[in-house]
């Protein structure tokens, strides 16, 4: 059995080349993949109005005066305001056209002075957008100042009427305003910001990064085609059952090469990572995750292969379910712009689940679990593998 994996791992040093050779198109293909998704979630695509029907039934002196006090606020800086009647905003809302419809009732603006507050009304569609909201909860941030600051004028008012010292009142109506206006004019008063991203706590680099060791061994495993789609020769498999061997001892000198060389490539990987994302250190639990995850590539590669017809079909098969499970695991789109069954399905896939503890590894998040769920997956498929070996691989004459 030594003679024969030593042999095999003889043929297997040979095949190196033609790995290399056969990986780089590839892996050229796939670094260009990931370099358009990358450079399509960093570009800016502009800023896009949303335009908000606005009906004035207000004088138009008034509107002039307070509108470009509302339009030119960085938070409505997104919209686009069009001036239309009652019933045009309406059809225009329910077609679509607009995101919302703002009605300015008549003597709403001088209702804020003598306290009668005439409210404006805001219609929003069914199945309200984003834009929708975010206007909606502009109206109401800005309906909020405006009642805190009448309600401290009036407030004030009352109280040095009852003390009987009105006339103060100018100075402190100077005060009340120019704090309010302070307010009213810091962003931070009515706004909060919360980013969030669809790749969740890696960056960008790190996450297409992830994507690329995962297609780096994908495509250099498909190389190793040359060196598992061979059939064995008749003489060298009869002179293996003379000697005691059959076909499972045929598999496991295959196994073993292929192995070697998935450990070899993940663990050079895992250095470049560990040099380019600091997050991804060296510990027990990512160097087991490493051996796991050469192991699952190892018995997936052996059984795709084993399972072809012959080496060109097992290569196309080999990318294709490659290919398929990687994406499954968003490794080109992120889950927020896939279906929700990727989400399930991740787990239940090795490459998938390959990628997912990948990530984690890279953030500081990989926990032994990952590691025992790729063993899972490795068992199913070395299961796999032995289930098809009793079958024999196709023997050929010389």
């Amino acid at each position: 059995m030594t003679v024969l994996f030593f042999l095999q791992l003889k043929r297997a040093l040979k095949a190196v080349p033609r790995v290399i050779a056969g990986a780089i198109i590839p892996l050229l293909l796939a670094g260009m993949a990931v370099f358009f998704a990358w450079k399509h979630h960093v570009s800016s695509l502009g800023t896009v109005l949303s335009p908000v029907a606005l009906v004035n039934q207000d004088t138009k002196e008034n509107l002039a005066m307070v509108l470009p006090m509302i339009t030119e606020s960085e938070a409505a800086s997104k919209f686009t305001f069009l001036e239309m009647s009652e019933t045009a905003a309406m059809d225009a809302l329910e077609k679509g056209d607009v995101c919302a419809a703002l009605i300015l009732p008549k003597d709403m603006f001088s209702g804020i002075l003598d306290s009668t507050n005439i409210p404006a009304r805001l219609y929003l569609p069914k199945g309200a957008t984003a834009p929708s909201l975010f206007i909606g909860k502009y109206a109401e941030a800005g309906s909020r100042t405006l009642g805190a600051s009448q309600a401290s004028v009036y407030t004030a008012t009352d109280l040095y009427k009852a003390y009987g010292i009105t006339e103060h009142l100018s100075d402190l109506y100077y005060d009340i305003n120019t704090e309010n206006l302070k307010y009213a004019l810091s962003r931070e008063s009515a706004f909060s910001v919360k980013s969030t991203t669809a790749i969740g706590a890696l960056s960008l680099t790190e996450y297409y990064g992830c994507t690329l060791f995962l297609c780096v061994l994908l495509f250099f495993g498909a190389g190793m085609g040359s060196f598992l789609g061979t059939p064995a020769p008749k003489t060298f498999s009869d002179q293996l059952r003379r000697n005691g061997m059959g076909t499972f001892s045929l598999e496991l000198s295959l196994f073993l090469p292929l192995c070697l060389f998935y450990l070899i490539l993940s663990f050079f990987l895992g250095s470049i990572t560990h040099v380019l994302f600091p997050g991804f250190t060296f510990t027990a639990t990512s160097s087991l995750f490493l051996v796991c995850t050469a192991l699952c590539f190892t018995a997936f590669t052996q059984l795709i292969f084993s399972f072809a017809k012959n080496t060109g079909h097992g290569l196309l098969l080999f990318i294709f379910l490659g290919l398929f499970m990687i994406s499954i695991g968003g490794g080109f789109l992120p889950y927020a712009f896939l279906p929700n069954l990727c989400t399930d399905l991740t787990p239940i896939l090795p490459l998938s689940a390959c990628l997912a503890g990948l990530r984690r590894a890279v953030t500081g998040a990989l926990s032994f679990t990952d590691c025992l769920l790729l063993l899972l997956h490795f068992g199913v498929l070395l299961g796999l593998l032995v289930l098809l070996s009793l079958f024999g691989r196709k023997e050929v004459h010389e």
